[in-house]
């Protein structure tokens, strides 16, 4: 079964994509989500025993560590603990699923801090062999584009993109990552989003004074989750 499905995908730049997803049944998101975590079969795509196993250590203490501390606890509620865990891996999914780009697994399952890692939440690489960084926002009460954008723009500033590149390397070609040095890269942007239409929901991002910072780059994807 889907995880979500696809409201509204179009353009407002041809190189800024609006994605709007919805899952599929809220009271399995959690459980699904949890499952689409936990499959760890991207760890034998590495040719190294020695980056496998080093790969599965993190991700199991992770996927550990999230069960019994933020799932299990939630009574399969949408809550800001588990919020932005939705969010992140509802929106990696669909720039996987619908835009045929690069998977990268979420990126509590392999950063050296295994929970509340500093950095971006997600990444992926596009068709041009662009790096793409991704942060997601959950808000119970609002549209939460500004909150992630506002911090796409400020660990951009912080070189935070920079810092994260030593932890993606391993699941980047040598291309994509010469781009990078280069300046070209681009952001995901995942946020939740409320019971507020897509016209005006897009109104608003155009209006942004953090997007408006961000649409010089190669590539912006905006992900809005019905959460």
């Amino acid at each position: 079964m889907s995880r979500y499905t696809v409201l509204d995908q179009l353009q407002i730049e041809p190189h800024i994509t609006f994605i709007r997803i919805e899952p599929t049944d809220i009271n399995l998101t959690l459980g699904e989500v949890f499952k689409s975590m936990s499959n760890l079969a991207w760890i034998s795509d590495f040719d190294k025993q020695y980056t496998r196993e080093s790969f599965e250590v993190r991700a199991i203490e992770t996927i550990n560590y999230i069960a019994d501390n933020i799932i299990s606890k939630s009574n399969n509620e949408i809550t800001k603990d588990t919020g932005e865990i939705v969010v992140s891996e509802l929106s990696r999914l669909a720039v996987i699923n619908e835009m045929g780009y690069l998977n990268i697994p979420l990126a509590e399952l392999f950063k050296s801090q295994s929970v509340g890692n500093d950095g971006f939440d997600f990444f992926s690489k596009n068709l041009t062999k662009i790096i793409l960084f991704g942060e997601a926002k959950f808000n119970s009460r609002d549209n939460a584009y500004g909150a992630a954008f506002e911090q796409i723009s400020r660990f951009e500033n912080q070189k935070q993109d920079v810092s994260d590149i030593n932890e993606i390397k391993e699941f980047c070609c040598e291309e994509s990552l010469n781009n990078h040095s280069n300046g070209k890269k681009g952001f995901i942007a995942s946020f939740a989003s409320k019971a507020t239409s897509t016209d005006r929901i897009i109104r608003g991002i155009k209006n942004n004074s953090y997007f408006k910072k961000l649409i010089g780059f190669e590539e912006l994807i905006c992900v809005a989750v019905d959460v």
